[in-house]
């Protein structure tokens, strides 16, 4: 199993830092397949009995916390700088067309995707981002 290195988060400079611990345990679980097929699809949850699944991370980063929604208008609130809401952007609107095109599906049609790998790169290039 692939172990994903979680980068440092500095959560300085910005008004809700509880608010970007969620994006960055949002974009965790985006960055990591092991997750989502243990979690997700499995229904197994984490040490600690934490249950993620696609509806969540998507309610989190888009209508809780904005970061998907409007990444430049958190800046200073959720995001540090401009280069932040640049990668959570290029997230965006890679989710964004796959949402677009699938909807309601179930995780699993998600991750069946072909560009289902895009969305996970591009999670782990915001994470690392947020180091």
């Amino acid at each position: 199993m692939e172990e994903l290195e979680q980068p440092a988060v500095s959560y300085d400079g910005v008004e809700f830092p509880n608010a970007r611990l969620q994006v960055v345990a949002m974009l965790q679980s985006l960055a990591s397949p092991e997750h989502q097929q243990r979690v997700w699809l499995a229904g197994a949850p984490e040490p600690g009995g934490a249950v993620d699944d696609l509806t969540m991370v998507v309610n989190v980063l888009y209508d809780d916390t904005r970061a998907l929604e409007d990444p430049e208008a958190v800046v200073g609130e959720v995001l540090r700088n401009e280069n932040e809401a640049r990668v959570l952007r290029e997230l965006a609107d890679l989710l964004d067309v796959l949402i677009d095109e699938l909807g309601e599906a179930p995780d699993s049609a998600y991750l069946a995707s072909r560009r289902w790998p895009a969305v996970v790169e591009a999670a782990r290039k915001a994470l690392r981002s947020m180091a």
